[in-house]
């Protein structure tokens, strides 16, 4: 399952590469094992600190909005990879949300857990808090008890996680499309997770 929490939806960097890790890892499980939800073209209401999912009830925003839908989407994952573009070295305020609100899912039955997660960010500075979203992103899935993994492409040639910016070391500007880095750490990335997930259902 690919999570794009870009609120530019198709016509983001962070999707773009999202794209090419699930396709990498399509080659390895099959076709039509792998699917993208565009958080953009969901509604998702602000988690209001209730703590009703904390005495194990459902969460009360989830009446009014799409939330049960994606829940039911994660829930039947084997793997999730996120894919989130850089806003001021932070990820996007929708995806923040859909984070906040699967407070749920841990809550009642730590339904994420042992789920393979991997992360994959876009920033449009060469340093524009890549790393800081990945960490991000890492950290949620550590909190939802899934099992955050890395790329083990080219040690000098592949980070352990998808990422790449709009800016050139050159200081002019391009599309993910040309971010050669980028697209073959994003690659690398998909078939690890495929390789884990099938590795694991065989268990």
């Amino acid at each position: 399952m690919g999570i794009n929490g870009s609120p530019k939806g198709e016509r983001s960097n962070s999707r773009f590469l999202l794209v090419k890790a699930l396709a990498a890892a399509a080659e390895i499980l099959s076709e039509d094992a792998t699917e993208i939800l565009d958080i953009v073209d969901f509604q998702i209401r602000h988690c209001t600190g209730c703590d009703l999912c904390v005495r194990k009830k459902p969460c009360p925003e989830s009446e009014h909005d799409d939330m049960p839908k994606i829940e039911k989407k994660l829930s039947e994952a084997r793997g999730i990879i996120v894919a989130a573009p850089s806003y001021f070295t932070s990820v996007p305020g929708i995806l923040k949300d859909l984070i906040d609100r699967s407070r749920t899912m841990k809550m009642l039955d730590h339904q994420l857990k042992d789920k393979v997660f991997g992360a994959i960010t876009y920033a449009g500075l060469r340093f524009g808090g890549q790393e800081h979203v990945i960490d991000i992103l890492n950290r949620y899935a550590l909190g939802q008890g899934m099992i955050v993994v890395g790329s083990v492409g080219s040690p000098v040639k592949h980070g352990t996680f998808g990422s790449g910016s709009m800016q050139t070391d050159e200081g002019k500007w391009r599309k993910a499309e040309t971010d050669i880095l980028a697209i073959d750490a994003s690659e690398e990335l998909g078939r690890r997770i495929a390789h884990l997930v099938k590795r694991i259902k065989g268990t």
